[in-house]
């Protein structure tokens, strides 16, 4: 498990640094930009040299046992203070930034001096690719290597996620807040790997052992490190990627609503502002589908409006009736009576004969609804129930496009 953890982990780095980099080509003197840079680039190593075979590698190629691992824990050090660094810079004044990012650097440089001191009184002898944390935890050199780096790693992520949750709550743009939210939800995670961590030290004190708990501990440090990458990134893919589901969601109306809007165009020919394609071009139409959806909106709507004379209060009842029997209710009832009142009028329309009450104009058959979404969402509803009716008798011959079954 810890390898797949690894290899993914080790992937989303390298994607999130490639997109990254792509911006700071743009605009390479931005030091928050290149900092994340930086933090893509360590967390891509950690998870990378981490990997068992290139643990194995790194030190056959040192030849100093374990030395995979203290690479890996600096490049995670490094990467706590870099994401310091980062949000430092968007929270403080430019001068300010640079003065408190200037110590920040230097705390890192020091921790990471620690560290490797601390590594080398510790002189391994054992390669311990699976287990070197748990191995060495009775080290009195090793319990201070530990301490120090758990230390770090704590106050850092605790830090990102304090931080990012709370300027989540005031980030004007909202896949910017979004991209806060994961970022904290993964520091947070990322808290139960250094708890973990944590409790292998006091272990040692306090006579108690978390060796149950060691997948556990790479499972929230390797998805916490996954969801923080995504968090940083997300303001930049995420409004693509949402501009992508729209698509995909005005598409699927548009072609939802074709049987009711053909069925009341072929009554009804002037509501169409452009003249129709048939069935086939109305489903390979890709573009400008914002305006083509409204459009097919207030073209239904338009042709329920003129043929208001042609359905009275007792074709609702009647529908009401029917629908209550096959057990509808709600949304789902309501919706059928409108198809049902829909497809009598076009049936009255088709043979010249007017309802025996018809609605008045200012009742067209619908609830008023203030927007556009909101209205569309509704016609699929009486679109689906439309095209689950019965199918019509053939209209004339000049009526228009034929309705397609869906």
């Amino acid at each position: 498990m810890v390898t797949v953890l690894h290899s993914l982990g080790a992937l989303a780095a390298w994607c999130g640094l490639f997109y990254k980099v792509r911006a700071l080509r743009k605009d390479p003197r931005d030091p928050a930009l290149l900092a994340l840079c930086a933090v893509f680039a360590l967390s891509g190593m950690s998870f990378f040299v981490s990997l068992p075979p290139v643990w194995v590698q790194v030190d056959r190629i040192t030849g100093v046992p374990n030395m995979a691992a203290v690479l890996a824990q600096c490049c995670v050090l490094s990467l706590v203070f870099g994401q310091q660094v980062v949000l430092t810079y968007w929270a403080r004044p430019p001068e300010e930034a640079r003065r408190v990012a200037r110590w920040q650097l230097g705390a890192c440089a020091a921790a990471v001096a620690a560290l490797i001191t601390l590594f080398c009184l510790l002189t391994p002898t054992d390669q311990r690719v699976k287990d070197f944390t748990l191995y060495y935890v009775h080290d009195p050199y090793y319990v201070a290597y530990l301490s120090l780096y758990i230390a770090v790693y704590l106050v850092g992520e605790a830090n990102v996620c304090r931080v990012c949750r709370r300027y989540a709550k005031v980030a004007g743009r909202t896949w910017l807040r979004r991209g806060l939210r994961v970022t904290a939800a993964g520091a947070f995670i990322c808290l139960g790997y250094g708890a973990v961590r944590a409790g292998n030290v006091l272990g040692t004190v306090f006579h108690f052992d978390l060796r149950a708990w060691e997948d556990v501990a790479w499972l929230c440090g390797d998805v916490g490190s996954a969801l923080t990458l995504v968090g940083w990134t997300l303001p930049g893919w995420g409004p693509r990627v949402a501009a992508v589901g729209n698509w995909l969601r005005a598409y699927h109306r548009h072609r939802r609503l074709y049987p009711l809007w053909a069925a009341l165009h072929g009554a009804v020919p002037t509501i169409a502002l452009t003249p129709p394609r048939g069935a086939l071009a109305d489903r390979l139409a890709f573009g400008q589908l914002e305006f083509r959806l409204y459009r097919r909106v207030i073209e239904i709507r338009d042709g329920q409006l003129a043929l208001r004379a042609f359905a009275g209060p007792e074709d609702e009842e009647r529908a009401g009736r029917e629908g209550r029997a096959a057990g509808l209710s709600g949304e789902a009832l309501r919706a059928h009576v409108e198809a049902v009142r829909t497809r009598t009028a076009l049936e009255r329309r088709s043979q010249g004969r007017a309802a025996a009450a018809a609605r008045a104009e200012e009742d067209a058959g619908h609830a008023a609804r203030t927007d556009l979404a909101a209205e569309t969402a509704w016609l699929v509803r009486v679109a689906t129930a439309f095209a689950a009716l019965p199918r019509a008798p053939r209209q004339p011959a000049d009526a228009g496009v034929p309705a397609e079954r869906v």
